[in-house]
């Protein structure tokens, strides 16, 4: 199993198929020589071997006068020869198939082990010993005449239908599973993304599917929306409390301890820290889209990091054109090096690069990071690692509000650990 293991599916299926049809014409191709061409082959040793032997004792039997005649017909009816001696001067070569099975038809005949030998020179030839009143007489006959054109014509046939058959499987293959293709990248991207169309001439199955995951879409869509709202109208219902709260603070008496003061200030202030979050996640993705610069961006949060006391280093290009939500993408950006204020040690790196068919940015702090375990764990609403961090800081929300931005922005979004230490936020898109 492991060999198929990370194989697209067009390779698996083509294999699958392809070795399947070559070890069918194969196993075809063994059955025919056993069954038919193997047969043959004896029958025809056999006929042959009958045809030598009535040859020789009629060679022998005539007077000399009379032999030219029956030489020139036996060869011109039969294409066979008579010598009374082998000829030496023709190159011996390999043995021959059909050698071996006319030499066990000329043994069973006449009852002893007889040699048939396959000479080479312009044109292979075999030639037969065959003793007949103690006079031995050397026929011979070329491969010509050996009806080897079934044989050849079986292998051509076999061969050129594997290769149709190959390539026909592999052009149905491709056909039929390029609509998966295309269903695959509509998975791929975000919910507001319009659809492919799918290639013309696909089965009608793979448009239901894909009708299907519309339909799911629209409604998984509402239901976001649904909850989206509601988190917004619950934390827009809070802050009327919580700014009551704040004047009643504000009226405490003077001979209430700074320290009760101070930690309720600190909590009011928390609760309207994750109330704002909260709403930002809330509000949806509504993005607006419009045309700009993406390095010049980069610069902007870099200086406004900068100021926070962080300090910020980047190797960017000078400019690159970028089509989102501005706004959206800032407030990313923003969270992510809010992050490594808290976190980071308060240093950030951002690295820019372009790869074949996607873009990376790369902003890597210089922190203790995050245990493997825990890299996609933080990117829920509310989860907080700050006994890993060394941090009591922050509301949960800010990666949680990141990878919806990034998604809605047609981004994708990860962390990982660098050696050495730090971590680093990758944002990728495709091109």
């Amino acid at each position: 199993m492991s060999l198929w293991r990370g194989r697209s599916l067009f390779s698996q299926t083509a294999w699958t198929l392809g070795l399947g049809i070559v070890v069918l014409q194969i196993l075809t191709l063994v059955i025919i020589v056993a069954t038919v061409l193997y047969p043959l082959a004896e029958r025809s040793a056999e006929d042959l071997a009958g045809l030598i032997v009535i040859s020789a004792k009629t060679y022998a039997e005539l007077s000399p006068q009379e032999r030219p005649t029956f030489l020139a017909s036996l060869q011109a009816d039969n294409g066979i020869e008579i010598a009374a001696h082998l000829d030496r001067s023709i190159k011996h070569t390999h043995g021959h198939i059909y050698g071996w099975l006319l030499s066990r038809a000329l043994a069973r005949r006449l009852g002893k082990p007889v040699r048939v030998d396959v000479l080479g020179g312009s044109v292979r030839t075999f030639w037969v010993p065959v003793t007949v009143s103690g006079q031995t007489a050397w026929v011979h006959f070329d491969r010509g005449r050996l009806a080897s054109s079934l044989p050849v014509a079986m292998i051509f046939v076999l061969a050129f239908s594997t290769l149709a058959l190959l390539v026909l499987t592999m052009i149905l293959v491709r056909r039929v599973l390029r609509p998966l293709g295309v269903i695959s990248e509509a998975l791929r991207g975000s919910l507001k993304a319009p659809l492919p169309s799918l290639p013309r001439g696909g089965a009608y199955e793979f448009q239901d599917i894909l009708n299907i995951f519309d339909n799911l879409r629209t409604r998984l869509q509402a239901m976001i929306n649904h909850q989206s709202l509601l988190l917004a109208g619950i934390s827009h219902d809070l802050r009327s409390p919580l700014a009551r709260l704040r004047m009643a603070w504000e009226l405490l008496p003077n001979t209430t301890p700074q320290r009760l003061r101070d930690g309720m200030l600190q909590d009011v202030e928390r609760m309207d820290e994750l109330l704002a979050q909260s709403l930002a996640l809330g509000r949806g993705m509504a993005a607006k889209v419009a045309d700009f610069d993406l390095v010049v961006l980069l610069t902007e949060v870099g200086a406004d990091f900068a100021r926070e006391g962080g300090h910020w280093e980047a190797v960017l290009p000078r400019r690159y054109p970028f089509r989102g939500d501005r706004e959206a993408l800032r407030r990313l950006l923003s969270n992510l090096l809010d992050n490594a204020l808290r976190y980071g040690g308060g240093r950030m790196t951002a690295e820019f690069k372009k790869m074949p068919g996607h873009l990376l940015l790369r902003l890597c702090d210089a922190g203790p990071g995050i245990p493997e375990a825990d890299l996609e764990k933080v990117f829920e609403p509310f989860i907080r690692l700050d006994d890993a961090r060394g941090h009591s800081e922050g509301s949960g929300l800010g990666l949680a509000i990141a990878r919806q931005l990034a998604e809605a922005q047609g981004m994708r979004l990860r962390l990982f650990n660098v050696t050495g230490g730090g971590l680093c936020a990758e944002l990728s898109w495709t091109v």
